[in-house]
């Protein structure tokens, strides 16, 4: 186990605490590292291992962005659908070096990990509307602030969807990665 692998295991365990339907969703495992280079060419450690762990969120007839949110308005995307979503380019990711998105949005936002070469640049957060910029230096330092808004109450359910604290996330990312968050 890596540590990407094992904080996408304590997240899918919070996921489980909240009796999320994700959790049944989750496609794993995902696929081995030669069919993640045969899809989806060479690609960073990490993101190799966000893949193998699993291959998307299933989806069902009748289930809403909710029901298959991994963090709250985002999905898990299978390597295929992550694929397809980076070949249509998004030109301010193209100008920041390679990108795979790893976490999708039901609109066009989504988290993309970058790098350049044999160098990880970070995690670009892309909002629609809003200029693109690296929030997370590693996967595993998105996974650690994710898991850290699950069990520090920044995520939470109401009236039976997850919901952000945005006050307590931006202290979590605070105490998780030492640096002011972005807006």
């Amino acid at each position: 186990m890596t540590a990407v692998t094992e904080l996408l295991d304590s997240i899918r365990g919070e996921l489980s605490r909240f009796d999320r339907p994700v959790v049944a969703d989750l496609e794993q495992p995902g696929h081995p590292a030669d069919e993640l280079r045969r899809l989806l060419g060479d690609l960073p450690e990490e993101v190799t291992d966000w893949f193998s762990w699993c291959n998307g969120t299933r989806r069902r007839p009748g289930q809403t962005v909710g029901d298959v949110a991994f963090i709250p308005g985002y999905i898990f995307p299978s390597a295929e659908e992550a694929r397809e979503v980076r070949r249509l380019g998004f030109p301010d990711l193209d100008a920041l070096g390679e990108w795979i998105p790893i976490l999708l949005s039901a609109s066009s936002d989504l988290y993309a990990a970058v790098w350049k070469e044999d160098e990880f640049v970070g995690v670009a957060g892309v909002v629609e509307g809003a200029d693109t910029e690296i929030e997370f230096l590693t996967v595993e330092e998105m996974l650690r602030v994710q898991l850290a808004a699950y069990t520090g109450g920044a995520y939470f359910l109401e009236e039976g969807e997850l919901e952000v604290d945005d006050d307590l996330l931006d202290g979590v990312y605070r105490q998780v990665t030492g640096r002011e968050p972005l807006y």
